[in-house]
């Protein structure tokens, strides 16, 4: 496919602060937008139709691929019509600092868009699926990275290279001022001793020898951001990033959809008899329903934002846990370390043992700190696909936990690996 390094002069944007329930990708990194193979290297020289220098990566896939968004930013769309140097349907996407991304190839147009013009998404997002068009000969997406319109080539990305989507590039936009942000879906929950559900942001949800009762509702606001089980496995209750729960099975639907949050709604907990649960938002207020009791929140002096929540076995107490590792105990759950040192990504979860006297949390590159009676069983999982989103004790009493990836790969420790999900487009 022909692209020059000098041919097209990209819009001009400044990013602004993603607005309503997004969630920027503070750490700065691209995402490489599809799975497939390269067929193109960027800055290759080429010598039809005429001598030219390849400006992009193309990533080949067949059959048909899904695209994704590289980093957040504002979309925008070729001209109708308009193809200056033989993209085809494209759109890019501006991001902060002069950066853009282009996506070259797409199945969709100005006139048939998935996302619309103006319209602000974030890293991971679905945004197209290729096609063949422009001076393409086969299935691709031609992804185009700039600073300032002069062409960035991404690292390690020679021609023959395997590219698994939404796995980091060696390009990063810009470093992170403290932890890096946490976006993804609703991640992994142990139901037994021999099963596990996932959740992805969009509410599919997938049963690993456990009972399935419902998922991907419709209507909701943001994306789902976490989901519980209830006590005896009959039921879970899905989370949005705006508040909403929507109950299945036995979990009983208690409220939700808070007033007055002032950053997403990013986890949830229950109580043993599945009377009530708590959520808590990025900046650390937390709301109770049902039966749940409200035992504090809203801490200050804490660094980066608030990932998770969990209650004690007997619902009288909860932790909450930053990016940064630090662990906010209420009620009667107990302290027993937090704040680790040395992990290289941002903290994204943690999950308690049966008797609540320790818990793990782990990083998005799968580092393990293990805390009280919690047992450390490996961690640091080496190629993972995307970044690790979720870990879950086992339930049963016994030590071990399983850790999920935003693209829904598990990593198992003591712990039975049941199967990885397939079929969807959403982060886990």
């Amino acid at each position: 496919m022909r692209r020059a390094l000098s041919a097209v002069v990209l819009f001009a944007a400044t990013l602004t602060a993603v607005g309503g329930h997004a969630q920027a990708a503070e750490d700065g990194y691209l995402w490489w937008p599809a799975d497939g193979t390269v067929t193109g290297a960027c800055g290759e020289a080429r010598s039809t139709p005429t001598p030219h220098t390849h400006a992009g990566t193309d990533i080949a896939k067949s059959p048909v691929a899904p695209v994704y968004a590289a980093q957040d930013g504002t979309v925008r769309w070729n001209a109708a019509g308009s193809d200056p140097g033989g993209y085809g349907n494209y759109l890019d996407i501006i991001h902060s600092g002069g950066w853009s991304t282009r996506y070259a190839h797409l199945a969709e147009s100005p006139g048939h868009p998935l996302v619309a013009e103006g319209a602000r998404v974030v890293r991971g997002q679905l945004i197209g699926h290729t096609a063949v068009n422009g001076d393409s000969t086969g299935l691709h997406v031609h992804f185009e990275i700039r600073k300032n319109n002069v062409v960035q080539c991404p690292a390690n990305a020679g021609k023959g290279t395997s590219i698994t989507a939404r796995t980091r590039t060696a390009t990063s936009i810009g470093t992170p001022a403290g932890p890096e942000a946490v976006s993804n879906g609703g991640g992994v929950h142990i139901t037994g001793p021999n099963s596990y559900t996932d959740v992805s942001s969009t509410g599919q949800v997938y049963a690993w020898n456990g009972g399935y009762y419902g998922g991907s509702p419709k209507g909701y606001t943001g994306r789902f951001v976490d989901a519980k089980t209830t006590a005896n496995g009959g039921g879970y209750w899905l989370l949005t990033s705006a508040g909403q729960v929507y109950a299945y099975g036995n979990a009983a639907y208690k409220g939700g959809s808070p007033t007055g949050y002032d950053q997403e709604i990013v986890a949830m907990a229950a109580t043993p008899d599945n009377q009530g649960y708590v959520m808590v938002s990025a900046s650390g207020q937390v709301y109770a329903y049902g039966n749940a009791a409200y035992k504090g929140g809203s801490p200050t002096g804490y660094t980066g934002r608030f990932v998770d929540v969990e209650m004690t076995p007997d619902g009288g107490g909860y932790w909450l846990l930053t990016s940064a590792g630090q662990v906010y105990a209420y009620g009667n759950a107990a302290y027993v370390g937090g704040s680790p040192s040395g992990y290289d990504r941002a903290i994204v979860a943690m999950s308690p043992t049966t008797n609540g006297q320790g818990y793990v949390m782990v990083s998005k590159t799968g580092q393990i700190y293990a805390y009280g009676n919690a047992t450390y069983k490996g961690g640091s999982p080496s190629g993972i696909t995307g970044e690790i989103s979720d870990v879950s004790y086992r339930t049963d009493g016994t030590d071990g936990y399983v850790l999920v990836s935003t693209t829904g790969a598990h990593y198992a420790y003591s712990s039975p690996f049941l199967g990885n999900p397939t079929g969807t487009t959403a982060i886990f």
